[in-house]
């Protein structure tokens, strides 16, 4: 197993770290406040225990010396990421309301079921309220997303029972001619711009709210980064609650997750172009693209170190060292497999030679190569090629 990937719910069961609060929740600890360096707040957890969670998990800005509880959610390196147990995971739970419509992806089989992810949150869809008529086709919900009416929440257990068929019969039965349902695409108008988030106000006196974290598949410091009152947006409906009187949106939701560019174009073992985000004494954060960031651990930094080599804002060239596209987890490197550091201008140097390669020149000189057992390389100067092919770019 990775040690850069949250474990697994089976070994985290078999070790006792779960608590009766749900399959997919890990340990609940106590820990104190021991530093804040950029978003990264520190927290020491036991002896030689330390871990980090993002500054914009707090509803206020946390203070050092402050106790509180968290959840553990899986290590890179030697912390522990954690989650704020009170302000994050319990507010979402009770936010999840009987009646609501949201939208969930299906994410995996049971013996009798489903389980659908919705947003952070998991639920379950018995077989029977989940609109599929055969057993056989039950595959064919795999990885969709489908918007669910909420019929049980449990928020002590974290336990949540979803239905597809219920809304399938509203939608047979033909609702409310105005009505909102997550997955719909609104345009309207910015009416309120919060700390927060922004307000958007669409169709017949409508109004919804955009959280800061649904802005844009970027990192946003302020709502006003992105947005501006009165600017006319696109947004997609998230949830619709308190029938109708509630009605999430998001903006970044209209755009294509990152996630999808990244598992077209990249793989483990691939060197790649970062700019490092954050450092700290755990290593450092660098952005592959917006909204694509990972971890750089102090263990693969090559011997370099905050004041030595790891700078904010500098760009240079990482190993892809883990990916895991399903749950959104990426880990660079700033060594090989065999511990040779990985050259600055490594990436560049790569995707140029890539450029020489695919040229017509060489594709012909390959062939001629195939033909006559020419070693690769004879009869050509690969200097030239590599002069005419950074031209071209």
């Amino acid at each position: 197993m990775s040690r850069f990937r949250p474990k697994s719910l089976r070994e985290a069961e078999a070790r006792g770290e779960l608590k009766e609060r749900g399959a997919h929740t890990l340990e609940v600890v106590e820990g104190q406040i021991v530093g804040i360096s950029g978003n990264d707040v520190f927290v020491e957890l036991g002896v030689r225990k330390q871990g980090v969670i993002d500054l914009r998990a707090f509803q206020r800005d946390p203070k050092v010396g402050e106790v509180k509880r968290f959840t553990l959610r899986g290590r890179e390196d030697a912390l522990w990421v954690l989650s704020l147990l009170e302000e994050e995971t319990l507010e979402d739970w009770e936010d999840l309301e009987e009646g609501s419509l949201v939208t969930g992806r299906v994410t995996g089989l049971t013996h009798d079921g489903f389980q659908v992810k919705v947003g952070r949150l998991h639920a379950y869809m018995p077989f029977s309220v989940s609109g599929v008529r055969r057993s056989r086709d039950r595959k064919a919900l795999l990885g969709r997303a489908v918007v669910v009416l909420v019929v049980d929440v449990n928020d002590d257990k974290q336990r949540a029972v979803v239905s597809r068929k219920a809304v399938l019969q509203m939608q047979r039965d033909g609702g409310s001619p105005n009505a909102v349902v997550p997955g719909q695409t609104i345009q309207g108008r910015i009416s309120r711009v919060e700390a927060y988030g922004v307000f958007i106000r669409f169709g017949q006196g409508r109004e919804g709210l955009c959280h800061i974290s649904n802005l844009s598949v970027d990192r946003v410091d302020h709502p006003s980064d992105v947005v501006s009152k009165g600017e006319v947006v696109e947004a997609r409906v998230l949830y619709v609650r308190n029938g109708g009187r509630r009605i999430g949106l998001g903006l970044k939701q209209t755009q294509e997750s990152p996630w999808l560019r990244v598992e077209r174009e990249h793989w483990e073992g691939q060197v790649v172009p970062v700019e490092f985000v954050r450092v700290g004494t755990f290593g450092a954060v660098a952005r592959l693209l917006p909204g694509i960031e990972g971890i750089v651990p102090i263990s693969e930094c090559a011997g370099l170190s905050p004041g030595r080599g790891l700078t904010v804002g500098d760009q240079r060239s990482a190993r892809i060292m883990e990916l895991d596209v399903d749950i959104e987890r990426i880990a660079f490197s700033l060594t090989h497999d065999g511990g040779r550091a990985v050259e600055r201008d490594e990436a560049e140097t790569i995707r140029a030679f890539d450029v020489i390669r695919r040229s017509p020149e060489v594709q012909e000189l390959m062939g001629t190569a195939e033909t006559q057992k020419l070693p690769p390389g004879g009869g050509t100067n690969l200097g030239d090629l590599l002069r005419r092919a950074m031209e071209q770019e």
